[in-house]
């Protein structure tokens, strides 16, 4: 369990905040408060806290006025001192338009967040309960190496950040930047609202496309934030004969279909397959087949997404994926892949390497889950009108799926 010093000087302001981080799952034994920067700075020196939630403008003694730019005040007293005990996570709070202006790029610079507060609106309570959820997940980084403890809810990551990336960052999670230490990837993390708990997500986009750098990226995330669900979505390449542009794959199995050997017949260099796949979860696949064949559901994920250039129902097929090193524009590949595989029915260029990390990483091991919309037939009328939509489209499956499986209680049952 977290522990929180909110500094803070309106008590009105100070109970909004606290109702919050109850609703968040912090004990209100847990919750210290402070209303000067004096009594924080002291209290600092006692304890270590795991979030020092505090406002930008403070008094510096418990009888003085409100002075601006307090809070940083004390936040490089406590940098400076070498018997302060550094808060594991900063977040500042403001009502105040240019106060974000003049001091966010140095709690950005210092890998903190800054949140801006209005009683018009519920945005920095989104805000407040993303960074407790990632503090959360954090703190159960301390049981990391004993084998059972996960952190994140979820991660999810895309080949590309247009359009891949972007149509993740289009999702109602709230999303915020997330800097890690010694780490130049772009994090963003952020939450699914549910009727049971809000669920901590994060999410990157890999450097390029294919499967080293997107395998790279998922090892990485997997030993720094321990996701129970490692996810992917974007576009694919789909077999004309079992799916429409814009329906959604989702990978079971993956397979890396440039796995072989290459010998010689009659003097010519010949390849010869010999493809590993990796399967889905079996209680996975039987979970999200029974939620995608709601029609209802499936409308609504299409009507949520940007107008498709034809109409038409969306599908989503339980279906394997092959993963290749290279853009397909030939029709005569998915010919030659069904001598493999007679049921493929996605071609792209990551998921294999997202299965890998999933299974080869050390425990716990999260659920690998692929879902990829279908853009084009990996032919030579291959083109771009259907990208922003798959792209949206996968994501929208992939954010109800998460929300499925938790708001039921069901992950607990795989």
């Amino acid at each position: 369990m977290i522990t929180v010093l909110v500094v803070e000087d309106d008590n009105v302001k100070f109970g909004q905040i606290k109702q919050v981080l109850v609703s968040s799952g912090v004990s209100e034994e847990r919750i210290s408060h402070a209303n000067n920067s004096v009594d924080a700075f002291e209290m600092c020196r006692r304890s270590r806290y795991d979030i020092l939630l505090l406002d930008i403008n403070l008094p510096k003694r418990y009888d003085g006025a409100a002075a601006r730019g307090e809070g940083i005040a004390l936040l490089r007293r406590i940098g400076r001192d070498p018997e302060c005990l550094k808060p594991r996570y900063v977040v500042g709070i403001t009502a105040y338009d240019d106060v974000v202006t003049e001091f966010g790029e140095e709690f950005a610079d210092q890998l903190w967040s800054l949140v801006h507060y209005s009683e018009q609106s519920d945005r920095w309570k989104g805000q407040v309960r993303g960074k407790v959820e990632y503090v959360s997940a954090l703190r159960r980084s301390d049981n990391f190496s004993d084998g059972t403890t996960y952190g994140v809810d979820v991660a999810v990551i895309c080949a590309l950040s247009d359009p891949e990336w972007a149509a993740v960052k289009s999702l109602p999670c709230d999303w915020q930047p997330l800097r890690v230490a010694h780490d130049h990837t772009r994090y963003i993390v952020g939450t699914i609202e549910t009727s049971t708990r809000p669920i901590s997500i994060i999410s990157a986009a890999a450097p390029r496309m294919g499967m080293p750098a997107s395998a790279v990226l998922a090892s990485k995330m997997v030993s720094t934030f321990r996701p129970r669900i490692l996810g992917m979505t974007g576009i694919c390449a789909g077999r004309s004969s079992k799916t429409k542009l814009g329906d959604v794959v989702v990978a079971n199995p993956a397979f890396d279909w440039g796995s072989g050997k290459i010998d010689s017949k009659d003097g010519r260099p010949r390849f010869r397959p010999s493809p590993h796949q990796l399967e889905m979860n079996t209680d996975l696949h039987g979970i999200l087949a029974e939620v995608f064949s709601d029609p209802s559901l499936l409308a609504r994920i299409r009507a949520e997404c940007p107008p498709a250039p034809e109409r038409g129902n969306l599908e989503v097929h339980f279906a394997p994926i092959a993963s290749g090193a290279a853009v397909v524009a030939n029709a005569g590949i998915f010919d030659e892949l069904l001598d493999n595989n007679r049921d493929i029915t996605g071609l792209e260029m990551e998921a294999y390497g997202i299965h890998v990390a999933a299974v080869g990483c050390a425990k716990p091991r999260p659920l690998p889950l692929v879902m990829k919309g279908v853009c084009d037939y990996a032919d030579e009328d291959k083109s771009d009108d259907y990208q922003s939509f798959s792209a949206h489209v996968s994501a929208r499956c992939f954010y109800e799926a998460v929300r499925a499986l938790y708001t039921s209680n069901r992950i607990d049952e795989i």
